[in-house]
C-alpha cells in the first residue's frame, strides 16, 4: 500500500526547502536538514561564490596582484567554464570581459605567469597555455591574499 503524498517547505537560513513525496521520507528529510548537525552543512557553497556570475566578479572576488597572477586567474575561470587550453587572444578577450585592462603584451604575461611563478604550462600546441596544478591551487586557496596591515 502506497503512503499519502506530501508537500512541506522548509525555510533554512536564507534558503528555502520544498520536499515533495512519502510522507515518511518527507518527515526523515525534514529532522535531517533541521536537526542539530545540519548546521554546518546547511550552505554546500560559500555565499561569495553564488555570487560571481562573470570574469568581472572573479577578479573582484579573487583580487590578483600582477598581471601573472590575472592570467592566472582568468586562465582558471576558462578552465572551469569548458575550455582546457586558452591562447593568448582568449586571455586578451577574458580581459576585456572582466573589464579590466590587458596588459601591452600578454605574451609576455603569459611567459612571466610560466616561467616565473609555474601557474600554467605549454599546453598541446604551440602558442597554447594550460593552468598547472600549482596554479589551480593558488587560485582556489591562495587568493585573495591577505592584506598587509601597516
Amino acid at each position: 500500500m502506497a503512503s499519502e503524498q506530501v508537500k512541506v517547505t522548509v525555510d533554512l537560513g536564507d534558503r528555502r526547502v520544498t520536499l515533495e513525496g512519502p510522507e515518511d521520507f518527507v518527515r526523515d528529510e525534514v529532522r535531517r536538514l533541521t536537526g542539530p548537525a545540519a548546521a554546518p552543512t546547511a550552505s554546500p557553497q560559500p555565499a561569495e561564490t553564488s555570487e560571481i556570475r562573470n570574469e568581472r566578479d572573479f577578479i573582484a572576488a579573487k583580487r590578483p596582484g600582477n598581471h601573472a597572477e590575472t592570467v592566472t586567474v582568468l586562465g582558471y575561470w576558462l578552465n572551469e567554464h569548458g575550455q582546457g587550453e586558452f591562447t593568448e587572444d582568449d586571455i586578451r578577450r577574458a580581459y576585456i570581459r572582466a573589464g579590466q585592462r590587458p596588459p601591452k603584451f600578454v605574451a609576455q604575461a603569459l611567459r612571466d605567469a610560466k616561467s616565473k611563478f609555474d601557474y600554467i604550462a605549454q599546453a598541446g600546441r604551440r602558442g597554447s597555455y594550460r593552468l598547472t596544478p600549482h596554479g589551480d591551487n593558488t587560485v582556489r586557496f591562495d587568493l585573495p591574499r591577505a592584506s598587509k596591515l601597516t
